[in-house]
């Protein structure tokens, strides 16, 4: 029998980043598993040099890998990367570098498969395109808009009824807030949330400080999100695992990267079905790995770029899924003729 080479994974990440129990450390260590080879790249460092796409890699060495080094501290070498069989962005790339990065991404995935599409890390991981991305019975009622009056008139629509209010793209529980015109401080939320244009050009004037706009998304609040959020795993358009997640009393947020609890992850027949159905429907997108915020019957957010899910279902639960996941996604990507591995 002849010798077979190894297929080779490049996985972007940051190297701001300590390689602790998340997708950092999990998912290289279970594609080694899986039997393949494993180049790990600061984002940051991606380049074009003479045609071909470059970037500083560290072929993963279990043994060192698993010690949690600091991705700076690790030996990393320039080298083309448009050869490898499968690119897989975990990080979003520096303000500062955002549009260039994704250029730089876009060419690579022209000529090596993404598990997730860089198109699709680029326009679709933010509060602004789920209208496109899930049905609209399964979505509540959302506005994306830089004009503060129409919020404004919207909320007083209602005065009684609340709603969330998001940054168009960040994330991480960053500037979001429950608003409704029953609190004084709605108006005050609501300018701040798109860019305080009156205060701003009072203060400086238009002509001096241009533009003074920001697109923020504001989405009806969903009144069963403390007792049913839940981020759901989707690998390979199927629900693979996940966890519930809990609010604090003081807090409408659940994010568990503010300190809230978790717990293990349970799907009802209906819930799991509608999960499978929408990782079908992401597949068209050229999503195989994504994080579902589920409140069900709605989906209240979806993370595309470094989804937690694994390793906070491994905390609550005590199994680890990520070979499972592996075997997942290398599956979908093969039938589906994106990637041989």
């Amino acid at each position: 029998m002849g010798f077979r080479m190894k297929k080779t994974v490049l996985v972007l990440v940051s190297h701001i980043e300590q390689l602790r129990l998340d997708n950092y450390l999990i998912l290289p260590n279970a594609l080694l598993r899986a039997g393949l080879r494993v180049w790990v790249a600061d984002i940051e460092t991606l380049a074009i040099a003479d045609r071909h796409v470059t970037a500083a890699c560290h072929e993963v060495d279990e043994s060192v890998y698993l010690k949690g080094e600091s991705l700076n501290s690790l030996p990393s070498h320039p080298r083309p990367v448009d050869g490898v069989d499968l690119v897989w962005s975990l990080a979003s790339p520096h303000p500062d570098l955002y549009l260039s990065t994704f250029q730089l991404l876009w060419v690579l995935n022209q000529r090596v498969p993404f598990v997730n599409d860089a198109s699709a890390l680029l326009f679709m991981n933010n509060k602004i395109t789920l209208s496109e991305t899930i049905p609209a019975e399964h979505l509540p009622e959302s506005y994306v808009v830089s004009d503060y009056r129409f919020l404004f008139d919207k909320l007083e629509q209602d005065r009684a009824r609340r709603w969330v209010l998001k940054p168009a793209n960040e994330g991480c529980g960053a500037d979001v807030f429950l608003v409704g015109m029953a609190e004084r401080n709605a108006r005050a939320i609501v300018q701040s949330a798109t860019g305080n244009e009156v205060a701003n050009y009072e203060r400086y004037g238009r002509a001096t400080i241009g533009l003074s706009r920001k697109y923020t998304a504001m989405q009806a609040y969903v009144p069963n999100v403390t007792e049913n959020e839940k981020r759901v795993l989707i690998v390979g358009g199927e629900p693979l695992c996940g966890f519930r997640r809990y609010h604090h009393d003081d807090d409408h947020r659940a994010n568990v990267t503010l300190g809230n609890k978790y717990d293990g992850l349970t799907l009802d027949e209906a819930e799991r079905a509608f999960c499978r159905a929408l990782g079908q429907r992401l597949m068209t997108y050229g999503i195989y790995y994504a994080g579902l915020d589920l409140a069900y019957p709605y989906v209240l957010e979806l993370n595309l770029v470094n989804p937690g899910a694994l390793n906070y279902s491994l905390k609550a639960t005590g199994i680890d899924q990520s070979d499972e996941a592996i075997q997942l996604l290398l599956k979908a990507l093969r039938e589906r003729g994106k990637a041989a591995l």
